[in-house]
């Protein structure tokens, strides 16, 4: 196994998501919600990526298990799961919002569905009820902020247990004891 491989994919599919979290509130404060949503959705596919990147380079999963998962969206989504459940309980689901201290949000943010993504970007056409649907007209601010959300709490997350607080080894392996 090429151990340094995949300790870069890890790497760079971290700072990858991180650019793409940095667009996608560019894309959010400028009320481009479908797209915000895209770019943080494709976020979390890149850390759940870099997180069994981790695990492989740790031991704990394969490069054959690696090589039918990185492309399979929706095995990506299911394998971060975590964050999204880590946003919605105490005390991730608090976003400061600022000045003061005491200037919170509870954020309160859907599951991340490979569906809504889709929607997200295409037009879509019910044939039988003949009604056209629009990403404006599935996406919304809420939708939105709610993933950038989830993308800012799995970094949280990932920083906490193998960054300083933590100090444990990269990959789930600390998320999941």
């Amino acid at each position: 196994m090429n151990k340094k491989l995949f300790l870069d994919i890890y790497n760079f599919g971290n700072k990858n998501a991180r650019n793409l979290l940095e667009a996608a509130n560019i894309l959010c404060s400028k009320s481009h919600y479908t797209q915000a949503y895209v770019l943080g959705f494709t976020a979390l596919e890149e850390i759940s990526k870099s997180q069994f990147a981790a695990d492989v380079f740790t031991g704990l999963r394969t490069e054959e298990e690696f090589a039918k998962f990185y492309r399979a969206h929706r095995e990506k989504i299911a394998n971060v799961g975590w964050a999204h459940y880590d946003a919605t309980i105490y005390p991730h689901k608090y976003k400061w919002i600022g000045p003061d201290m005491e200037d919170v949000e509870e954020m309160n943010p859907e599951e991340p569905l490979f569906s809504k993504r889709q929607a997200a970007l295409y037009v879509d056409v019910d044939f039988a009820e003949g009604k056209i649907s629009q990403p404006l007209d599935v996406i919304t601010e809420k939708d939105a902020r709610g993933i950038i959300h989830i993308v800012e709490v799995a970094f949280e997350r990932i920083w906490e247990v193998t960054g300083e607080f933590g100090g444990m080894q990269i990959g789930t392996k600390g998320f999941m004891k």
